[in-house]
């Protein structure tokens, strides 16, 4: 038990890594992803996503280079921010390369509850049937909304893996022992399915909701469904703005606060972020702010 998914990247990548050792991330991502290796003077290998038409895939080929001069891959699946969930398929090519060169794979599967149908979540750990070392994060933060309360799990079976990232906290005696953290982790994944059914229905039904607004009411704004999450990757490259005038734009005409794709690194620029996670008529609202705003901008 951790305090929290970013602190494991970096407990992570300090107890598997020396400074100078290569980590690959895939951007665009979740930014602690890069500040986890870059803030530890390790070298960030990036395995940018290709993007085909808003499907994203993995560049396997660069990958199996890239495996070569590193030591772990920061593995996003589902990927936070572009909604894929990886196929059984992508995963095994991941083991195939981890394999051949040693690789350790830190797989964040934070938002794995939170995948739509027909799409289905794979755990990488059980897929590599230890052929890999695998460190797997978890957490009920972002199914159930209480990131707050600091607190998710790491499964580690290599136990001199264990032991080392276990180091990392010890040195700065973190604690994770608190007691309404470790009551709320048990009751949301011993008590929860009945209300995440519900919320996967209304969260799907946002996503549809988003893209057939934009598609029809906004079409100088791409956007495909994301396969996971309640992020939306929102593709506003034909607005031709820089990321800095995409964003003051968002704010100071829309009266919206979305994160800027710039931040998730290469391949970012030109999108923003959008979290549907909350109620309908909040994004009514904000996709009309965005409209009105988009129609005077024109």
């Amino acid at each position: 038990m951790v305090p929290g998914v970013v602190p494991s990247l970096y407990a992570t990548v300090l107890g598997t890594t020396n400074p100078g050792d290569g980590v690959i991330v895939q951007s665009p991502v979740y930014f602690p992803f890069f500040s986890a290796v870059t803030h530890n003077q390790r070298r960030l290998l990036n395995n940018t996503l290709i993007n085909q038409n808003g499907e994203y895939r993995m560049d396997f080929a660069l990958l199996e280079q890239q495996a070569k001069s590193a030591k772990l891959m920061m593995l996003c699946t589902p990927h936070n921010p572009v909604g894929r969930v990886w196929t059984q398929e992508e995963l095994q090519q991941c083991i195939d390369i981890a394999k051949r060169h040693n690789l350790i794979i830190l797989s964040d599967d934070i938002h794995c509850d939170l995948v739509y149908p027909p799409h289905q979540h794979k755990i990488l750990q059980e897929l590599a049937k230890g052929q890999v070392k695998i460190i797997t994060a978890i957490a009920p933060s972002k199914t159930f909304n209480i990131p707050g309360l600091g607190l998710s799990s790491l499964i580690i079976p290599d136990a001199e893996i264990r032991k080392s990232i276990k180091n990392e906290f010890d040195k700065l005696h973190v604690s994770n022992q608190n007691p309404l953290s470790i009551i709320a982790f048990q009751a949301a994944y011993n008590g929860g399915d009945e209300w995440l059914d519900q919320l996967l229905v209304y969260l799907e039904h946002n996503c549809d909701y988003v893209c057939n607004f934009i598609q029809t009411q906004i079409p100088q704004i791409k956007v495909t469904k994301p396969q996971a999450t309640y992020l939306m990757w929102l593709d506003c490259r034909d607005l031709k703005m820089s990321d800095k005038e995409l964003r003051q734009f968002f704010i100071e005409d829309c009266n919206l606060a979305l994160n800027p794709g710039a931040m998730f690194g290469e391949g970012g620029s030109g999108f923003m972020r959008l979290n549907i996670g909350t109620r309908r008529e909040l994004i009514e609202q904000a996709l009309q702010q965005l409209q009105t705003a988009l129609i005077k901008h024109i």
